[in-house]
């Protein structure tokens, strides 16, 4: 017998695909935020880098004599050394920030523009993924019902299936006969939406932060310091537009798992 061109084990995979995209983008999603978080803490003017150097301007201060092990003094060579390469690592990691895996650097001014960009960009992908692993869901049990043609045990089936392959996404699973059910904390299914404002949170420290240090920038490029405040204010509404609906996207699987679940127990396809 001919296989048919469409079987119910081809919606479960396209499923499964599509959650597997939204999980991969919410990782990289994440990496983004933490390199971000990165540039902005060591952009600070209270930084860790930069106490350093303050507090190693002084030979005398202790911090300089656990460094070398004795008392320094300005001519001293060792301190030199060590002043030098304090000096050094904060330019090449306060000044500039290194991006993995492209082998290129861009200045900290243009983390606003950059990030900015970077986020509108991953949150936009990341609304198509959840638009088709909504889509992709609801495809899979409407299938899975007609499949089924009224046998509730068989859609449950279907149900435990799928729920199994999940997450980021907590579905209802139980096991009637020894009276087990997993548990659904409510901090465990909302963590994975909260996801959706960790770029919102770090671009509104990134824009609070050149707002508030545009005096600085201003002694650089006055028109450079207009134009970031400008871009910087639109993409931070954009991210927050575009957050809200992937976390609204997140909530409706939620509610589609648990329309099907309240289907099947209630024994109507």
């Amino acid at each position: 017998m001919d296989r048919p061109i469409v079987e119910l084990r081809d919606f479960i995979d396209a499923t499964i695909g599509s959650a597997r995209r939204t999980r991969t983008l919410m990782t990289i999603l994440v990496v983004a935020c933490v390199l971000a978080f990165a540039g902005f803490l060591n952009s600070l003017p209270n930084s860790w880098m930069l106490q350093r150097i303050q507090v190693a301007a002084d030979p005398g201060s202790p911090y300089v004599a656990g460094k070398l092990g004795v008392e320094a003094t300005l001519d001293d060579p060792r301190y030199q050394d060590l002043h030098g390469a304090l000096v050094r690592s904060y330019i090449d990691n306060a000044m500039s920030i290194d991006v993995p895996f492209f082998g290129v650097a861009f200045d900290i001014n243009d983390l606003g523009l950059l990030g900015g960009i970077s986020f509108v960009t991953i949150l936009v992908l990341m609304r198509f993924s959840l638009r088709t692993e909504i889509s992709s869901l609801r495809l899979a049990f409407k299938a899975a019902a007609q499949d089924a043609q009224g046998d509730t045990q068989q859609l449950e089936r279907f149900y435990d299936l799928l729920a199994a392959q999940q997450v980021f996404t907590l579905p209802h699973i139980g096991v009637e006969p020894i009276g087990w059910v997993a548990r659904r904390p409510w901090l465990l299914r909302v963590m994975p939406k909260l996801t959706c404002f960790l770029p919102l949170a770090v671009y509104s420290l990134v824009a609070v932060n050149d707002y508030q240090s545009q005096s600085i920038a201003n002694a650089i490029s006055p028109l450079h310091t207009r134009v970031l405040l400008i871009y910087t204010g639109v993409l931070w509404g954009i991210i927050g537009v575009l957050s809200t609906w992937c976390y609204r996207r997140l909530t409706e699987i939620d509610r589609i798992w648990d329309e099907y679940w309240a289907r099947i127990q209630a024994g109507t396809l």
